[in-house]
């Protein structure tokens, strides 16, 4: 296409070029026409950047920009980086974008590779499929409105995306779907009574005048449907052949075009057979299938649509003794708020005073509402119930629970297991195998029986179209994290749950894990005089105030006997700081001696109970001793665990009286105790060395080396970790029943998609030798093919039913995975 000065269409967007005031850019030192001022600066932006392939590749048109440059300074405000942008280590931040006027693959690189260039970009990732971008940067570096201008110049318009952003998406997605549904399915019912009545003609007879009416009529009724309804189907087969990567519609394509041609042409020349209703039905058949599909898939995300709609409209904000109205996007971090009953939760917060019942259901998945009174924690988008509470928000915006719930189902729905990629590769060789065996089958009755040839032909390509092998995966897929969803478990990456099904191996830490969490002090023992047990209090209180382990929350309500400075974490060890100009250590014994600058005198240390030491260098100081019970159904999940093959284990880091209570009290279960961080790791990894496939329980946050280091890492995450939690799979209910449903869910989809799978090589293998010997006809083909698709998508939804009731089998004996 010549896109010179006298070319007709603008070079960068491809809209009509104005009569007058055109404007040039040069590419290869031949000057291009382009429709404005916009396109003009776009385009030579693209070029300077040296990404001048862009326009080899990409498929047109592209957007033009919208009334020139826009003014994205609005968007380094305070509240705006608070709404859109999350922040992570360093002071990077981190958002998603929506890119209007995203087409093709071409798009999606031209904008990574632009943005890689732009200095304080860390990491770039554009989906062509989604026009969905993420993105890192230091704002330090490049304000968020310079990258923004930067795609916008590009000739793209990014919209920034709140952790609320997508519900219209879907909601646009199915509208535009039920829309081709509906002209498909009225024209399958008037093509095929038209249809009826040929056929019958053909067996009685009918007057050749009434016969050319009722084709002429179908072919009215069909257009709309191979035009409009059957669009997608072309345009996708259109991009997988540029792409050279042909995907299944493009037999669907073929198909669908070919048959309508040469009923177009059967029916202006008078004679031959007409294919209206095969075509009619192959398409309503077809959407169908894949609205079904996309039901599916959207219910994958209602979860996600719903925590959009969690916050409240607007909530009592208390200033200076006056309350007014605000809305969640103007509360700041230490604001206080006033929460009436039936009113949702603005913002995460700490009670200040009052006390409530608080629904917390769509979070945790548990419907029993929780006691919350001051002191406690509240999340934003939970249901107040009965009380008034004041409390002082602690996060909002892309801080807050909800957005860290959000970007987790995010993350999960962008993941796929490996079974997924590989139905793909398949598909891919399977539609090229199709082509070429259409062709065979085509040459070969050519010659046999030319009048056959092409409703031979039609029926191999329509039976064969491998919608069922594309679509076994990502529907068992979309209903097993629906169903673990309801549940209380988000599944963070696909993969995890393909791995967690073959796995024999479970090992939980104990704090915090198969405890509750919410440790309890016992007993204060001080050792040397210098300190009271109340000054002691006071100094563990400011140390374990910077701490997340779970036993640092026995300390949280007293009060801090100053500020601690110079503060540093050791995992597994305890916390060191300065308080007074003097510096403390509390935690386990042996981290706590090594600050001691002698050899102080050996003290009385029950090593049956779990305690942490409090000293300085002079010595220790005071021993306190907690308790903390165990969840109340962590004995019954660890059997139902072994009846699912799982062995389980304990790797603590508590002493071995501690643990083995725990042990006593759960059964029969190994443990290994007085485990420091690189003890837990080492243990994972021998396990892991010996063949086996390994699951690793922690709180999330604490135990991050390990549970990265095992094949399927779980956090049991309460709301306020929930934002550093980057586990596969996160425990958000009170309890640990979650995994077993999640360990059931992950051996039932892979084997609902061994049986998809299954179902759609062997009615391949038994529909095309009767397609390719001729004794299939289309319509018979158009059923077979749908009825096949039909057919494993309401397998995978037998996925968001709960499994069979079953007792739980007496755990094996266990072997002994983890040494005590």
């Amino acid at each position: 296409m010549d896109l010179g000065p006298g070319a007709s269409r603008c070079f960068h967007c491809g809209g009509p070029l104005p009569a007058t005031a055109r404007f040039l850019v040069r590419v290869d030192a031949l000057p291009r026409a382009v429709c404005c001022a916009g396109c003009e600066a776009a385009a030579t932006l693209i070029l300077s950047q040296g990404l001048g392939r862009f326009y080899e590749f990409r498929e047109p048109p592209t957007a033009p920009p919208a009334g020139g440059a826009r003014n994205w300074s609005a968007f380094d405000r305070e509240a705006a980086l608070r709404r859109y942008t999350h922040e992570c280590a360093g002071g990077e931040r981190e958002l998603s974008l929506q890119i209007e006027g995203l087409h093709c693959a071409a798009c999606a690189w031209l904008i990574e590779t632009s943005l890689r260039r732009t200095a304080g970009v860390r990491q770039i990732h554009v989906n062509a499929s989604t026009a969905r971008a993420e993105l890192r940067f230091d704002p330090h570096t490049t304000p968020l409105s310079g990258l923004l201008a930067r795609i916008d110049a590009l000739g793209f318009a990014p919209l920034p995306l709140s952790f609320v952003g997508d519900a219209a998406e879907g909601t646009t997605e199915r509208r535009a779907a039920l829309k081709r549904l509906g002209v498909a399915g009225l024209g399958m019912m008037t093509v095929t009574t038209y249809a009826v009545s040929l056929y019958a003609g053909v067996m009685q007879g009918i007057a050749p005048d009434l016969e050319q009416f009722l084709r002429f009529v179908s072919l009215l009724v069909a257009t709309p449907v191979v035009l409009y309804a059957a669009q997608p189907f072309f345009v996708s087969a259109w991009r997988s052949l540029l792409a050279l990567r042909p995907g299944m519609d493009v037999p669907v394509a073929l198909s669908i075009g070919a048959a309508y041609l040469w009923s177009v042409v059967a029916t202006l020349r008078g004679r031959g057979a007409v294919y209206f209703d095969s075509v009619v039905m192959f398409t309503f058949f077809l959407l169908l299938g894949r609205y079904v599909e996309m039901s599916l898939r959207h219910r994958a995300g209602l979860q996600h649509d719903a925590l959009a709609r969690l916050l409240p409209a607007s909530s009592l904000r208390l200033t200076g003794g006056k309350a007014e109205r605000v809305t969640p996007d103007e509360l700041s971090a230490g604001d206080r708020v006033r929460v009436l009953p039936a009113e949702r939760v603005p913002a995460d917060g700490r009670i200040e005073c009052g006390s409530t019942e608080v629904d917390e259901s769509l979070l945790t998945g548990e419907s029993a509402p929780r006691v919350r009174r001051a002191g406690d924690e509240l999340t934003a988008g939970t249901l107040n119930l009965t009380g008034v509470v004041e409390m002082t928000v602690t996060r909002v915006g892309q801080d807050s629970t909800l957005a860290a719930v959000s970007r987790l189902l995010e993350r999960a729905r962008s993941s796929r297991p490996a079974v997924a990629d590989l139905a793909d590769r398949v598909a891919a060789w399977f539609v090229t195998a199709v082509l070429l065996l259409a062709a065979g089958v085509a040459l070969y009755w050519a010659h046999a029986d030319a009048t056959r040839a092409f409703a031979t032909v039609l029926a191999v390509l329509v039976v064969t179209c491998p919608c069922a092998l594309s679509l076994a995966t990502p529907a068992a897929l979309a209903a097993a994290t629906t169903r673990l969803a309801r549940a209380g478990v988000l599944v963070t990456r696909g993969r995890a749950l393909e791995r967690l099904a073959s796995a024999d191996r479970i090992v939980f830490d104990k704090t915090g894990t198969l405890t509750r969490g919410e440790p309890r002090l016992e007993s204060v023992v001080t050792l040397e005089p210098r300190l009271t047990a109340a000054q002691c209090l006071g100094v563990a209180a400011a140390l374990e105030g910077h701490s997340s382990h779970p036993l640092a929350r026995a300390f949280a309500h007293l009060t801090p006997a100053a500020d601690a400075r110079e503060v540093k974490s050791v995992a597994g060890c305890g916390i060191e700081g300065l308080i007074g100009g003097r510096r403390y250590r509390i935690g386990r014994l042996e981290f706590v001696r090594e600050g001691w600058s002698g050899a102080p005198s050996a003290f009385a240390h029950d090593p049956d109970r779990t305690s942490v030491v409090l000293g300085d260098p002079s010595g220790p100081l005071a021993v306190f001793h907690l308790t903390d019970a165990l969840r109340s159904d962590a004995r019954d999940t660890i059997e139902r665990l072994a009846g699912l093959g799982l062995v389980a284990g304990i790797a603590s880091g508590d002493r071995e009286g501690p643990v083995a209570a725990a042990v006593r009290q759960l059964g029969n279960i190994t443990a290994s105790a007085n485990l420091a961080a690189d003890g837990k790791l080492a243990l994972v990894r021998s396990l892991r060395t010996r063949g086996h496939r390994v699951v690793m329980v922690g709180d999330g946050v604490n135990d991050a080396p390990v549970l990265a280091a095992a094949d399927v890492s779980v956090a049991i995450a309460g709301g306020t970790e929930l934002a550093k939690v980057s586990a596969d799979l996160v425990l958000m209910g009170e309890g640990l029943g979650g995994l077993t449903c999640a360990v059931e869910t992950s051996k039932r989809l892979l084997r609902i998609i061994r049986q998809n799978l299954t179902w759609a090589v062997l009615y391949n293998l038994t529909a095309v030798p009767l397609a390719a010997s001729g004794l299939v006809e289309p319509w018979m083909a158009v059923l077979g093919m749908s009825g096949s698709s039909l057919l494993v998508v309401v397998n995978a939804m037998r996925l968001l039913g709960r499994p069979a009731t079953r007792s739980a089998a007496q755990p094996p004996p266990l072997e002994r995975a983890v040494h005590a």
